[in-house]
């Protein structure tokens, strides 16, 4: 009885299916891509002077980037860097802004002051982005980087106030120390003043003369 030999047809095949590239006309294998898709990838806002921020969306803003940079400016300078503010003595404003007619994007930033260096404005400490999204209407994105989260918390109270349309300080807060304090009064800062004597009773009565028995 003749002996069958294995055949050598499928060890053939299975090569050749291997090797895709040498059949010439053979499918190709696909490589599998394992970056992340734009729906996978997490959202990451650019503040306005092209820095990436993990900020938050302030929501509700009303009117155009220059309008809201406008609000957010004032309310600052006259609330937080007031006299008796609570950012005044540790902290400097600094701001940059599009014209109205590039659109008005706009960038405020809160520095950390650093009285040793000839330019005080040490780290990055609240950053507020404002991004046009129409000509009446804009993106307004706020940052905390090193600021204590209670005034984080509080700067961004008042932020959204005022990018919805209304003035003013905040007449109330959690936050100890918060609400600016008042100003004090010139009478109040310098002592009472002593009654000086009437210089013209005093020359009268030295002018006077005296009185013969």
């Amino acid at each position: 009885m003749p002996v069958r030999r294995p055949s050598r047809m499928v060890p053939a095949l299975l090569i050749m299916a291997a090797l895709p590239g040498c059949a010439g006309n053979g499918p190709e294998l696909q490589s599998l891509n394992l970056q992340p898709t734009s729906q996978n990838a997490p959202a990451v806002a650019a503040m306005p002077g092209g820095e990436a921020s993990a900020g938050k969306v302030i929501a509700g803003a009303t009117g155009s980037a220059t309008e809201i940079y406008s609000r957010l400016a004032r309310g600052a300078m006259s609330c937080w860097f007031a006299v008796g503010g609570p950012l005044k003595k540790d902290y400097i404003f600094h701001a940059t802004a599009d014209a109205p007619s590039r659109g008005g994007k706009a960038e405020i930033v809160i520095h950390e002051r650093d009285s040793t260096q000839p330019n005080p404005r040490g780290p990055k400490a609240y950053l507020v982005g404002i991004e046009p999204t129409g000509e009446a209407s804009a993106a307004l994105t706020v940052e905390n980087r090193k600021m204590p989260d209670a005034f984080a918390s509080a700067m961004t109270e008042d932020i959204s106030r005022w990018a919805k349309g209304t003035d003013g300080c905040a007449t109330a807060s959690s936050t100890p120390g918060w609400i600016p304090a008042p100003p004090e009064t010139a009478d109040a800062a310098q002592p009472a003043k002593k009654s000086k004597p009437q210089k013209a009773k005093l020359k009268a009565a030295q002018a006077k003369p005296a009185q013969q028995p």
